[in-house]
C-alpha cells in the first residue's frame, strides 16, 4: 500500500468514531496535493477500508472495521496489546531464483516486519505467521516460499541479532527525539491552543514523526527490545496531543 494511503487509514485510526472532512485529512497529508488526497481516501472506500458519508454535497470519511484490522495488522506497534514473546524466529525463505518478479515479495516482507537475513532469507522476532500466510494465499507466493520457525538461531544472542537487524539503538533515539518534541509542545499549547497549528513544532509536525516511528517500529515482542525502549512513553504522549487536536478543532 502507498505511503499516503497509509497516512490516511492512520490519520481516520486517531478518532474512528467519527466522519472527518476533506479538510481534516488536508491538514494531515499537507505534503501532498490536494487531489492526491482524494484520489487516495476514495480508493480506500472502494477497497472497504474507509466510510464515505456525503451530505449537501460535502463528503465525510470514517474508517471501517476491515481499515481498523488492516491497519493494526500492517502496524502492530499500534496495538495497545502486550503479548509475551513465544521465543520463536520466523524465516521466509525465497526458494526461486530472485529477480524483478519477486521484488514485491521481498517488498511485502520488509513491510510486515522482516528484516533481510541473507540472500533470499528474511527474519522476524514478531509473531506474524498467520500475516505471513495470508500475505502468501493472497498473492499466490506459496510456491515461492518456505516459512520456518525456530526456537534458536544458532551463532546469535537473541536480544543482539534483534538490536543489529533492526537498528533498535537508531530508532530508540528517535522516540527520544520526539518525546522532546511532544513535551514542549503539549506544555506550550496548555495556554495558547493556536500554537498546535504552527508549521515548524506544531500538531503536524509532532503527527508526522510520530508516524514515521509507527512506520520504522517493528513490532518486536518487549524481550527483544532495548531496556530503555520509549515506545510507550512516546505513545502516552502522543495521544495526549490527538486530545488537544481534537478540542482545537483542527
Amino acid at each position: 500500500m502507498k505511503f499516503l494511503k497509509k497516512k490516511l487509514l492512520f490519520s481516520l485510526f486517531l478518532n474512528d468514531s467519527e466522519y472527518h472532512a476533506y479538510k481534516y485529512l488536508y491538514f494531515r497529508t499537507g505534503e501532498f496535493e490536494a487531489g492526491s488526497v482524494r484520489g487516495a481516501v476514495n480508493e480506500l472506500v472502494n477497497e472497504g477500508l474507509a466510510d464515505k458519508l456525503k451530505r449537501n454535497r460535502r463528503s465525510r470519511f470514517r474508517l471501517t472495521a476491515n481499515g481498523r484490522e488492516f491497519l493494526l495488522k500492517n502496524l502492530p506497534c499500534l496495538s495497545r496489546e502486550s503479548r509475551p514473546w513465544d521465543k520463536r524466529w520466523r524465516i521466509a525463505i525465497i526458494v526461486n531464483k530472485i529477480g524483478p518478479a519477486l521484488r514485491p515479495l521481498q517488498r511485502h516482507l520488509r513491510l510486515l516486519g522482516y528484516r533481510h537475513l541473507s540472500r533470499g532469507v528474511y527474519i522476524s522476532g514478531a509473531n506474524v505467521a498467520e500475516t505471513t500466510r495470508e500475505l502468501l494465499i493472497k498473492n499466490h507466493w506459496l510456491s515461492q516460499v518456505v516459512v520456518v520457525e525456530s526456537r534458536r538461531v544458532l551463532g546469535a544472542d537473541d536480544q543482539q541479532l534483534a538490536r543489529n537487524l533492526w537498528h533498535l539503538e537508531s530508532l530508540s533515539g528517535q522516540y527520544v527525539e520526539f518525546i522532546t518534541l511532544a513535551e514542549r509542545l503539549i506544555k506550550q499549547s496548555r495556554s495558547n491552543l493556536i500554537l498546535l497549528q504552527q508549521a515548524k513544532f506544531g500538531f503536524k509536525a509532532v503527527f508526522d514523526s510520530y508516524f514515521k516511528l509507527v512506520l520504522n517500529d517493528p513490532g518486536l515482542p518487549k524481550a527483544l527490545l532495548l531496556p530503555d525502549w520509549q515506545a510507550d512513553a512516546a505513545r502516552e504522549l502522543f495521544w495526549r496531543l490527538v486530545e488537544l487536536a481534537k478540542t482545537a478543532k483542527i
